[in-house]
This record gives structure tokens, sequence and C-alpha cells, in this order.
């Protein structure tokens, strides 16, 4: 009986080892796998032949596969926001000089026509120097949770005598402007969040001055801090029915308090325009030719400030074990982006107080920290008077 007791144990240890073998060899493989398709890229070129010359419809072939792998590679490395917030400057400075970062490439199939030739060609970019590339450009690309934007656009039209704007009558349920909806749906494809200004209005006194249409600067930041939005985007839309509709914007760094851009665009109608939906369509692309340039502003402005080094002050209240204060300290260094130290500076009956050395901005790392998904435990989260961070356990 113990004889075969011994067995079963034996078996299942052996088994479970094996299992375990098999299931990390294949996490094992697959990984090596995604770095190797990460490498490598299949791409195709077509190149056309001219009077009989097929080297020089090879060579055409070759430049427009390898071109589209670095375009292929740039896509995975930096997602569709990453390529939609700086696409002018991937396609006037990184991908036409881009030649330099291909390691190697490898034609593995071949076909020829009358009229064309096309190659398969496997293309292996050199990641280090492409990085480098990347970061000499100047080439923005968002960590952390979504950069919160609110809106503060007036329109009018033409044939209207009022101009339309939300923030005269804040507590209002005024719904969102043709323009407002333009540029939520813009800024939500580039990966921002666009502030639901109808989810919930906070409860504050709001200043006459702060409901006028043309709003001082100090005034549009005042509405930033009131929705905790970390940028706002002020200005308006003319719209002139049959002609044209004109679109100027000014965005506000709510952290710094200063304007980060200015831009503004005209787009003429066409001469048979009379519907809503031929008055959206020139909005909307307004609105998608400011953000090309608005964007990587709003991102730089925001994400850059990396290189500013805050001490952030946290009490952790209601803790109930070390296990507790363990779980939130390895988060902060794990899984918080810019965490450079994590220091305890006071303990007490039931809290502990730590410093946090964080290479960013105070109000962007709350947000990280709030929002992020990880975040250990339930808990109620407020700042004093003196910017010092409370942590209450639920």
């Amino acid at each position: 009986m113990a004889k075969q007791l011994i067995n079963n144990t034996l078996f299942r240890v052996i088994f479970g080892l094996s299992v375990f073998s098999v299931v990390t060899l294949s996490l094992i493989m697959a990984e090596t796998q995604a770095k190797v398709d990460q490498e490598n890229i299949l791409a195709i070129g077509k190149g056309k032949i001219t009077a009989g010359n097929i080297a020089a419809a090879r060579t055409t072939a070759i430049s427009e596969a390898l071109v589209k792998g670095v375009e292929e590679y740039l896509a995975r490395r930096l997602g569709s926001q990453g390529m939609i917030n700086n696409f002018e400057r991937l396609i006037h400075d990184i991908i036409p000089g881009s030649r330099e970062e291909i390691e190697n490439f490898h034609i593995l199939a071949e076909e020829q026509t009358d009229k064309y030739c096309k190659l398969l060609v496997r293309i292996k970019v050199n990641e280090k120097l492409m990085e480098e590339k990347l970061r000499e450009m100047g080439l923005i690309l968002m960590e952390g949770p979504p950069i919160k934007v609110l809106f503060l656009v007036s329109q009018s039209k033409s044939q209207e005598a009022s101009v339309s704007y939300w923030w005269n009558d804040p507590y209002s349920v005024q719904g969102l402007i043709t323009t407002e909806l333009a540029l939520h749906r813009v800024f939500q494809e580039r990966g921002f969040r666009p502030i639901n200004r109808l989810a919930n209005v906070p409860e504050e006194t709001y200043s006459p001055e702060m409901k006028i249409l043309d709003l001082s600067d100090e005034d549009v930041v005042r509405w930033g801090r009131f929705f905790s939005a970390d940028v706002v985007i002020h200005g308006k839309c003319e719209i002139v029915e049959g002609e044209f509709v004109f679109i100027t914007l000014k965005a506000f760094d709510i952290g710094e308090g200063m304007m980060i851009f200015r831009g503004s665009q005209i787009e003429v109608f066409d001469k048979d325009s009379d519907s809503m939906e031929d008055v959206i369509q020139p909005i909307e692309r307004v609105v998608n030719n400011i953000a090309i340039k608005l964007g990587p502003e709003i991102i730089k402005a925001i994400e850059v400030g990396e290189d500013e080094i805050n001490k952030i002050d946290i009490e952790i209240q209601g803790l109930k074990s070390f296990e507790q204060f363990r779980m939130f300290s390895d988060f902060l260094k794990k899984d918080i982006h810019g965490v450079e130290s994590v220091i305890q500076t006071r303990i007490k009956s039931n809290s502990i107080s730590i410093r946090v050395v964080f290479s960013g901005k105070k109000n962007r790392f709350m947000d990280m920290v709030l929002e992020h998904e990880s975040f250990p435990f339930l808990a109620d989260v407020r700042k004093t008077e003196k910017g010092e961070i409370i942590i209450n356990i639920k």
C-alpha cells in the first residue's frame, strides 16, 4: 500500500514537472518567435520594366520593398496612435532616409511579367540605430494613462445671430455642438481622453468672467483645473454657409498654467454644399489638420516634463499589515513609469509616510497612480493644503 502511494506520488511529481517543462518551453519558443517576427519583416516591392531594363526594375522593386518594410516596423513599434501623432515627422524625416537603419535584406521570391518585376523581400531593421534616430528626431510617444483634454470651443453660423458656447451656463444640459463632436473624435483617435463635460460638472463657484465668450488665458486655466484636465483647448469655429469654415484654437498646459500652441485653419466648401453632412466634413478636415501639429505639441508639453524631478510625500492610512505597504511600494516602483525611488519617512500606529522621487509632473503622477489597472487595493485619495497625498485604504 505504502509502495503504491509512493509510486502515485512520484507519478504526479514527474507528470507535473513534464507539464511545467512543456508549458515553459512553449512560452520561451513563443517569445523567441515574437522577437524574430519583430526583427524580420516581409514586404513586396514592384518595379516597372522599361525598355527591357530588368535590372533597373529589380532595383526599384527592392527600394519599394525596403520602404514598406520600414513602414511596417514603425507601425509595430509605434502603434496606430504613435503613427497618427507623428505622421508628418515620419513621412518627411524618418522614412525617406531610413536605408541605413536596415541591417540586411534577402530576396525570397521573384516574378517577372512583360511589364513588371515583383519581389518578396525579408527585411531586418537595426533596432538600435532606429531607436537612436527616433530620439534624435524628437519623436514623442505617450506614456501612462491618456492625456485628459477639455474643449472650450464656440461655434457660430453666418445665418444665426447667436454664438453657441457651453460655458456661459455650465449646469444646463447643452448637447455637444458639431465642432465639439469633431474634436472629441479626432483627439480620441490620437489616444487622448476628451473630457465629457455633460457627465459631471464640478460644483464650483463660476465667476462672471468665466462665463463670457472670449475667455482670458487665466480663466481658461481655471476651467481646466475645475475639470482636472491636463490640457484645455480654447477657440472658435466660424461657419459661413456655402463659403467656408474657419477654426482657430489655443492649447494650454494646465499643470504649468501656460499656452503651448496656437493655430488656425480654413476650409472652403464645395460649390454645391447645402446639407448638414456637407458642413460636418469640412469641420472634421480642419480639426484633423490642426491636430496633426497640435497633438505632438501637447504630448511634448506633458510627457517631456519627465526631466522635472519632484519629491512627492504620501501618507498611507488604514494599513492592516506591512504586506499592504510592501504591495503599494512595489506597485509604485514596478508599474509607475518615472518613479525613481520610494523612501519610508515616518511610521504611526496605522499609517506609514513615504517620499516618492518622481521624474515628471506631480499631477501626471496622480493620474498614473489612480488610473492604473494594477492599483493594489480600494482606497480614498485626497491632497492636503500642503500638497501631501493621503491614501486611505478601505
